[in-house]
């Protein structure tokens, strides 16, 4: 018989069905092996990019240190062998960033820049600089004016947490519901994400019951989710 999908609630509120963690996490690795392939053999930097970014995403379950290291020594490739590539160093200023190397992702975004990256992705980069930083305000100022914050629900979760370190109730209950609302995926992984990240925002913000509650609808999803698991003990 087959995983069945998997589905949480969340104060009352019944959560997205997505497909089981066991079926996300394997699907997951196949496409981390096969990905790993072809970069060995082609080095391309999209795959490179894809790469990463699938480690990262593993990563943000298992927090699993190798990911980490591996997602580190590609990027630090793609600027290397793509200088003048301006998604390499975007993906490389996003690892900086992952890794709290702020001054780092800041040179490699003014690198991006200079080579022609996107405005919306250079500002959707800096915003998460800003967040990390305890700049709310900034960082809420720049998603609103580049990002995508009424169409694509990790966005609009993004905007959610920034309200809430602002001590913004209620305009980050709005957008966290309508970022719940519009998850449409069949991954439970970008949910999660939103999940935790919501939690994580709730507990710097002193609201520990609602941060718990949050946790917990991680762990419905993935109950091996590390970094969740983790903040429940502290």
């Amino acid at each position: 018989m087959p995983p069945r999908p998997e589905r949480a609630h969340l104060g009352g509120r019944p959560l997205p069905r997505c497909t089981s963690s066991t079926i996300a996490l394997a699907n997951l690795d196949a496409q981390i092996a096969g990905l790993a392939q072809h970069y060995a053999q082609s080095g391309h930097t999209a795959v490179g990019v894809r790469l990463t970014n699938a480690l990262l995403t593993r990563h943000s379950i298992t927090s699993d240190a190798c990911d980490l290291r591996a997602a580190d020594r590609i990027t630090t490739e793609l600027v290397s062998h793509a200088p003048a590539d301006s998604t390499a160093w975007l993906t490389r200023a996003h690892m900086a960033t992952t890794t709290h190397r702020f001054a780092e992702s800041t040179r490699a975004l003014a690198l991006a820049t200079h080579h022609g990256a996107a405005a919306e992705d250079i500002a959707e980069e800096r915003a998460d600089i800003l967040e990390a930083c305890g700049c709310g305000p900034a960082a809420l100022t720049l998603r609103m004016a580049h990002g995508t914050t009424h169409a694509d629900p990790q966005q609009m979760a993004r905007i959610a947490c920034l309200h809430v370190s602002m001590g913004n109730d209620q305009p980050a209950r709005d957008a966290f519901g309508e970022a719940l609302g519009r998850y449409a995926g069949p991954s439970p992984l970008p949910l999660a994400a939103i999940l935790y990240n919501w939690g994580h925002a709730l507990q710097h913000a002193g609201q520990h019951d609602r941060a718990v509650k949050a946790y917990l609808a991680v762990l419905a999803y993935f109950p091996t989710h590390a970094r969740a698991l983790r903040a429940l003990t502290e």
